[in-house]
């Protein structure tokens, strides 16, 4: 792994949240496991929603409006 120094970082470095990957309907295994995959992928995208908000506000508001997710 390849590490950069702070100096070859871009000055503003607060990236964008990325949303989670939905998984497939097959991912379930349907067996009432718990937690059930598409109980991890809401909680992250609960995360996502509130991560990208604040990560909105921090660039001022001229963020481009977030995917409809």
């Amino acid at each position: 792994m390849t590490m950069n120094p702070p100096e070859a970082l871009p000055e503003n470095h607060d990236s964008q949240p990325q949303a989670p990957i939905e998984p497939p309907l097959e991912a379930c295994c349907n067996s009432g496991c718990y937690p059930c995959i598409f109980d991890v992928y809401t909680e992250e995208l609960q995360q996502y929603r509130l991560d990208l908000a604040a990560w909105q506000a921090r660039q001022g508001g001229a963020a481009a409006a977030p995917e409809s997710i």
